[in-house]
């Protein structure tokens, strides 16, 4: 009995500590809200929908060697199941490519895709994936994927992978990012029939979840199966937006085991590399098929806190035991193998030997590993003997956590004021305002900066002039009335470029002297005592604390009218825009307004405080290589080229993030040619 009182206490102490680890049920909640608001906004009247996949979507914070998964669905491409009644479509229907699935003699989830009505706006990666055999076409997986890796790589500037059916590229050192190009199937399909239909005692999922699932259909991802002979021509049928559905219908206790076993794998992964020399032969996404077959079968009162060590064994039992039959069925296709060509006789035996180690070692096996550290095995310890500080969170943590995860989170990029309004109007949660209100305000900004370039080049009535550019400046206030970045930044940068320097340098001295919570790329201590003075406990809404506390990066649109022309080299490599730290650029823009007032003292002091500058650990050149760029820019300025070309130098060697589109370089190559 005094085993048992034990073991539950180690238990509560250990779901806690995935607690912290991990998330709150309520941050949890808000990660996930973020990104269905993130996916609503952005999808708006786009050709190629958005639909985050991996992790993130789960509810994970994005921890060193986790994924940032997206998938891109182009609504001009649909795909059909060979059982459904095909017929040509309808002339408005002419746009859309149309391909059917057709069986490939492979493993069930892998089919073909046969074209069956081209559109007349095809795109050329398409077209040129195209493949003739015998008598019809089909879309090929292989020449797809690759066709798209280049283009990804010239539109990115940098080379990128291919990943199975994703193209990778490096978001930073820590992190990457997988993009996976699908079609869209709205049917399901007849290979999972078996899943809608399975005997379920347990009620999970549910009658409504099941419908609703396979109302959405399924996807068509880029990857044969490697195990056949025939991968070149072959889609798998991918599930990834029912999974992320089924992960977040999971109690939060059921949510934590699987959160523990992608920690455990963590934990063992080096270990798997020196016994059976494959450290990928289990994967983040095997855990979760366990998972999803542990809570199918067993009842809610189970998934406990007190039980959290049980659920998680019992899902390593299960693990083990597919190893052991050497099968891991597919949770929607269950006749799909997934260690069908990964698991042989010599692998098989030692990832069993090493599997069932770790299971006899009871608790101890949490303390496996260095990936994480302390471990969870030696962080329970702690608690045991009498370390409880950091167990449970404290009130006003959970509100600055949750507060942040919002913050940090909120730079959906689209210019639509359709969805956001929508989303205002019928918002139900403090959360769903916010985002709301400050994406209208967002896009009345980036209305405001794009129309600039029309206004600030025409010629002509001075009075209709000035009304069109005051216009612009009426489309920028409200986003300057409740944000300092970019919001009053982007504002300064309107009134540099018609003129109006002191009102610029007014904006800019109340960035700089204001202390506010830094908010973004390269943010990783956040000021949290700061923090909870200004905000905390005082039933502030998320808008007002945006107001008072929050400083994001200032962003600048490729629009080459608005931006200053220093910048000019930044936009043309940029993708879409160009992000920087909001306390250097306001400096930035305080020495090119003191530089055109012809004040040399000032304008000198602001280099001197941008140098300083350059050496902070959130906004500085150590992660932000723009920084060095801003300085190197107003050396040029004061025609001091030695230091540009260092600071150029230095640039090209520093920052971790988008290094791709840093025109250093050819700042370089100029200065010396004109030396």
């Amino acid at each position: 009995m005094e085993d048992q009182v034990g073991h539950c206490e180690k238990s509560w102490i250990l779901h806690h500590i995935m607690d912290r680890m991990i998330g709150s049920r309520k941050l949890v909640d808000i990660r996930r809200k973020l990104i269905l608001i993130d996916e609503y906004l952005f999808n708006e009247n786009s050709v190629v929908k958005k639909i985050f996949a991996g992790s993130l979507s789960e509810g994970f914070s994005q921890l060193p060697g986790s994924d940032a998964d997206m998938m891109f669905v182009n609504n001009k491409m649909r795909v059909m199941c060979s059982n459904q009644d095909i017929y040509p479509l309808s002339p408005h229907g002419r746009d859309i490519t149309l391909f059917v699935m057709r069986n490939a003699a492979s493993r069930p989830c892998y089919v073909k895709l046969e074209l069956f009505q081209m559109s007349r706006l095809c795109s050329e990666v398409i077209l040129e994936s195209i493949v003739p055999d015998r008598d019809v076409y089909f879309i090929s997986s292989e020449i797809y994927t690759e066709k798209l890796r280049a283009l990804y790589s010239t539109g990115m500037y940098t080379e990128m992978t291919t990943n199975g059916p994703a193209t990778t590229f490096n978001m930073n050192e820590f992190h990457d990012s997988d993009c996976v190009s699908c079609f869209k199937c709205e049917s399901w399909p007849p290979v999972a029939n078996e899943w809608l239909n399975r005997p379920r005692h347990y009620g999970w999922p549910d009658k409504a979840s099941i419908y609703d699932i396979s109302q959405n259909g399924c996807h068509l991802v880029p990857v044969g199966d490697k195990a056949s002979g025939d991968a070149f021509l072959q889609w798998r049928i991918s599930f990834a937006t029912a999974e992320r559905k089924l992960v977040h219908s999971l109690s939060h206790e059921q949510f934590l085991t699987y959160g523990l076993l992608k920690f455990f794998l963590k934990q063992i992964s080096e270990r798997l590399k020196d016994i059976i020399g494959d450290a990928d032969i289990l994967s983040s996404y095997i855990m979760k098929t366990v998972v999803f077959f542990a809570v199918e079968n067993t009842p809610l009162l189970f998934w406990k806190e007190e039980n959290t060590f049980l659920c998680f064994m019992l899902c390593l039992k299960i693990l083990i035991a597919w190893i052991n039959a050497g099968y891991c069925p597919h949770y929607v296709i269950i006749g799909n193998n997934m260690f069908q060509g990964k698991l042989n006789g010599r692998n098989k035996q030692k990832l069993l030997e090493c599997l069932m180690e770790l299971y006899h070692m009871n608790w101890r096996c949490l303390s496996v590993g260095t990936f994480i550290q302390p471990s969870i095995g030696d962080r329970i310890d702690s608690v045991m003997d009498g370390v409880w500080k950091g167990l449970l969170r404290p009130p006003q943590d959970e509100e600055i956590d949750c507060d942040m995860e919002v913050f940090s989170t909120i730079h959906i990029s689209t210019k639509q004021l359709g969805r956001p309004l929508s989303l205002l109007s019928k918002s139900q949660s403090d959360l769903e305002e916010f985002t709301a209100y400050r994406q209208i305000v967002v896009s009345l900004s980036c209305k405001g900066m794009d129309t600039f370039g029309e206004y600030i080049t025409r010629k002509g009535n001075k009075e209709k002039y000035n009304k069109s550019i005051r216009k612009c400046k009426t489309f920028m206030k409200p986003l300057a009335a409740v944000s300092t970045s970019p919001g009053q930044l982007i504002l300064a940068t309107y009134y540099y470029q018609t003129g109006n320097y002191m009102k610029s340098l007014e904006l800019c001295r109340d960035m700089i002297s204001k202390y506010k919570v830094y908010v973004g790329i390269g943010s990783k201590s956040i000021d949290k005592d700061r923090y909870q003075q200004i905000c905390c406990g005082r039933g502030y809404s998320l808008l007002q604390k945006y107001q008072m506390a929050i400083v994001l990066e200032m962003i600048l649109t490729k629009n080459y009218d608005f931006c200053p022309s220093q910048l000019h080299d930044e936009l043309t490599k940029c993708i879409d825009h160009v992000s920087i730290p909001p306390l250097p650029y306001a400096i930035f823009l305080s020495f090119l307004c003191y530089h055109e007032l012809g004040d040399t003292r000032r304008r000198d002091s602001a280099l001197v405080h941008l140098r300083t500058v350059k050496y902070d650990k959130e906004q500085g050149c150590t992660p932000h290589w723009i920084v060095h760029n801003l300085i190197g820019l107003c050396y040029e300025m004061v025609q001091d080229t030695p230091r540009a070309i260092m600071e150029y130098s230095d640039s090209l060697s520093g920052g971790i993030y988008f290094q791709s589109m840093n025109p250093s370089k050819a700042r370089i190559e100029r200065l010396k040619n004109c030396q």
